[in-house]
């Protein structure tokens, strides 16, 4: 599995994940609309020379910038995580998709 940041590609259908994405949709950046996701080991179909590809630790250092800017919430939006749970919320999220 490979971490990917993407954005949504439109269609006639309006916009839509494109298809080398397996697993997406998580923790959109609010700047630059991109998204993170996953691509599958050994894929045959295209898939851009641009796309952005995470390691485990790139992955939390994006999500702490984004945190810093717009805080990700613990419960029902009152209280913000902390970088420690953001660290941690990301490494649950990749162990998960790579067993």
């Amino acid at each position: 599995m490979t971490i990917i940041e993407y954005k949504l590609h439109p269609s006639d259908d309006g916009m839509v994940t494109p298809k080398f994405v397996d697993d997406g949709g998580y923790w959109l950046n609010q700047d630059d609309y991109t998204m993170i996701g996953t691509i599958p080991d050994g894929v045959e179909y295209y898939v851009p020379d641009t796309v952005v590809t995470y390691t485990l630790a790139e992955l939390q250092e994006r999500q702490r910038a984004i945190h810093a800017k717009y805080p990700m919430k613990k419960n029902l939006d009152v209280d913000d995580m902390t970088n420690d749970e953001v660290n941690a919320m990301i490494e649950t999220w990749v162990t998960e998709r790579a067993e």
